[in-house]
């Protein structure tokens, strides 16, 4: 009897799995499609700090030397109750640069959760429709601005991008975790299905900032000033939302300096997802059962368990090469076997503590 229930779940949640990532893959082949703006546009950055004084610096040279006029862009820094001498750094390149700006936030009075009011200053304060963002903790590509502005023809409200973790700093897990999200992220974006993407490389014209009233219908979560933010538009808008593929436009960023610190930034992530739409938390859910059903099965039913072990594979395999021609990633394939194995244990050990579990964010507690 228990043999058969097995059987029969492992069979339909492996069925299910199979059909998402077709599903999945529909929207990847969408993607080189894309019309673009010919014309710069002018763009507001707005990046929100808070004790970035190591790395901040480097982001801020980043951002200067964009190959873009000078005149069609602004660089908002709005320096969140630092402690450290992140605004002092911040001053420097102020007085060097004409279009960099610097806001000092004391003390936030407001419901708001610290980084959405801190990003909401820095948007009110902004002189531009496209609003572009990034992480204190970035670096930018020469050619990332161009990138941004060609996006957005007249019917595009939102542009996503990639923000994969330094190759030479980072091991294979936490590249191939990044990449595999993403790879969802632009899938879904294509199917007119949003629901991921990262804050470290996102732009959003300010009219559809307005449209959904800013982030007061999400500011219940300390995180999804990203995510949340793009389920909003897609929910409330009919703008068209774009995600970019070029190299010229993949935002690089350093990888968490410690497990403890892995786990508290994934934590903080995951913690948004419960206000995610029914539909992906449905979808997350079975494949979470699925690779659960894998690792009971094996005590039940061991030669069924590793048939839908080998399918799971294969389709990972075959959806995450594709991805090769969007993100120009590559993995060996012991790479891959044991970051598909790891990616199924931190789907069960770390990824559910953002439901339950207190979490920091530059020193800020989600309790």
């Amino acid at each position: 009897m228990i043999e058969s229930i097995f059987f029969w779940s492992l069979i339909l949640l492996c069925s299910i799995y199979v059909l998402i990532h077709s599903f999945l893959w529909k929207g990847m082949n969408k993607i080189f499609k894309s019309q673009f703006q010919q014309e710069q546009q002018s763009i507001s950055v707005i990046i929100a700090a808070r004790n970035e004084a190591v790395l901040v610096g480097q982001l801020l040279e980043s951002l200067v030397s964009q190959d873009y006029p000078i005149n069609k862009f602004e660089i908002i820094v709005v320096n969140d109750r630092s402690s450290d001498s992140t605004a002092a750094i911040i001053e420097k390149f102020v007085k060097q640069y004409s279009n960099v700006q610097l806001i000092n936030i004391e003390l936030n009075n407001s419901d708001m959760p610290h980084k959405k009011n801190a990003l909401q200053i820095g948007i009110a304060q902004s002189s531009f429709d496209i609003l572009a963002f990034t992480d204190a903790d970035c670096m930018v590509p020469k050619q990332w601005l161009n990138e941004i502005s060609k996006q957005y023809t007249d019917n595009v409200g939102v542009v996503a991008g990639y923000s994969p973790y330094n190759k030479q700093n980072t091991n294979s897990f936490l590249r191939y975790e990044e990449y595999k999200n993403s790879l969802y992220a632009v899938s879904a974006i294509e199917l007119n299905n949003a629901f991921m993407c990262t804050g470290r490389n996102f732009s959003y014209r300010k009219a559809v900032y307005n449209e959904v009233g800013g982030f007061e219908e999400i500011k219940k979560s300390i995180s999804g000033d990203d995510d949340l933010f793009l389920q909003l538009v897609q929910k409330k808008t009919n703008w068209i939302i774009r995600y970019m593929i070029s190299p010229e436009s993949f935002v690089q960023t350093d990888p968490p300096k410690s497990f403890l610190q892995f786990v508290n930034q994934r934590t903080r992530h995951v913690s948004a997802s419960k206000y995610y739409p029914m539909q992906t938390k449905l979808a997350y859910s079975f494949v979470h059962l699925f690779h659960l059903g894998i690792i009971i099965g094996f005590f039940f039913i061991p030669f069924i368990s590793l048939i839908t072990m080998v399918v799971k594979f294969n389709v990972d395999a075959l959806f995450i090469t594709r991805g090769k021609d969007l993100f120009h990633e590559s993995f060996s394939l012991p790479e891959f076997i044991i970051d598909e194995f790891l990616l199924v244990l931190y789907s069960f050990f770390i990824a559910p503590l953002g439901f339950v579990r207190t979490f920091d964010w530059k020193g800020t507690s989600n309790q």
